[in-house]
């Protein structure tokens, strides 16, 4: 996928930069959570967290778009941990880069577009904290060199939005990783991740 990703990427800045290509700034507001099999005896919550990055088009036909994003990446989860006992907080920080196919219809100098991907991404931060520990999900154990956490995930995203006639946009964008977030004890349980996003941004 990263591959796919990275051939798209530099397939479209080879290409001429005429009118059909474009690049801007966005940010939104993200809740997420987390998916887990029953015997993880893991219940979570949606908190919000926030993200900020750039993307950059590319239009093949005259309503069909490629889209790639690099957003910086703030998650945050509530958990109730039944096998501890305890509640805390899960925190994330990443690199997240969705790659859009958009189908994209002007109105009177007005964009509507919607489109669907693969997303891959990268963990730089990933804590546990609760009142009684404060775990870094991402450090290796060194009895059998694994974390508790995989930094690496993969899944599907998709985005609906509306562009005015300045450049200026909103959107809402949906993912879900396909990876088993756990690396120690995978085989046993089993927890993805989701997100939901409200946002905005500026084409240049």
């Amino acid at each position: 996928m990263l591959r796919l990703f990275g051939t798209v990427i530099f397939l479209m800045l080879a290409l001429p930069a005429k009118s059909q290509s474009s690049a801007g700034v966005k940010t939104d507001m993200n809740f997420s959570g987390l998916v887990t099999s029953r015997s993880a005896n893991i219940n979570n919550s949606m908190k919000a967290g926030c993200s900020a990055g750039i993307f950059y088009k590319y239009a093949f036909l005259e309503n069909v778009v490629i889209q790639a994003d690099m957003m910086f990446r703030y998650r945050c989860s509530g958990i109730n941990n039944q096998t501890a006992g305890e509640t805390a907080n899960y925190r994330y920080l990443g690199i997240e880069l969705p790659l859009y196919a958009l189908l994209q219809a002007d109105i009177d100098d007005r964009k509507f577009f919607i489109g669907m991907g693969p997303f891959a991404s990268f963990g730089m931060y990933n804590r546990y904290k609760s009142d009684a520990r404060h775990i870094d999900l991402y450090k290796k154990d060194p009895t059998d060199d694994m974390a508790i956490l995989r930094r690496w995930d993969f899944g599907a995203a998709s985005i609906i939005g509306y562009e005015w006639e300045c450049n200026f946009q909103i959107n809402v964008n949906f993912q879900i990783g396909f990876r088993n977030r756990f690396e120690a004890g995978s085989e046993n349980i089993e927890m993805l991740s989701f997100l939901f996003s409200l946002g905005a941004g500026y084409r240049f």
